[in-house]
């Protein structure tokens, strides 16, 4: 047990933190709006200075059961990842659950990846 902790104590000394944006720096929002109607329905967006985006609007569907309705919820949001390319996931969620779709563009090309 001794010797376990040893090894441990030593690897995190000599580690390297990991490498990062500067993110204690806050990033400009270049655009944003967000509305609710009061059926509960909504709708709300924003793009930032780092290229990051979401989009997302969310139904009310009254003419379900329970009366008080369920949530149709769709949307899309991206960022430009550590390696510079920009991932974008597009995503609906309803009654049957949550499905993403996730796709990584590349200059040009798009490389799919779905569950």
């Amino acid at each position: 047990m001794f010797a376990l902790l040893l090894i441990l104590a030593c690897c995190q000394q000599w580690s390297w933190p990991a490498e990062s944006a500067a993110i204690n720096e806050p990033v400009p929002i270049l655009k944003s709006v967000a509305k609710q109607l009061s059926s509960g329905t909504y709708l709300f967006m924003y793009e930032s200075a780092d290229g990051s985006y979401r989009e997302e609007l969310g139904l009310v569907d009254s003419d379900t059961i329970p009366a008080d309705g369920s949530l149709k919820v769709s949307g899309v949001y991206g960022y430009i990842d550590d390696w510079g390319q920009e991932l974008q996931v597009r995503y609906k969620a309803n009654q049957n659950g949550f499905l993403p779709h996730v796709r990584y563009v590349s200059v040009g090309n798009a490389i799919n990846k779905s569950p």
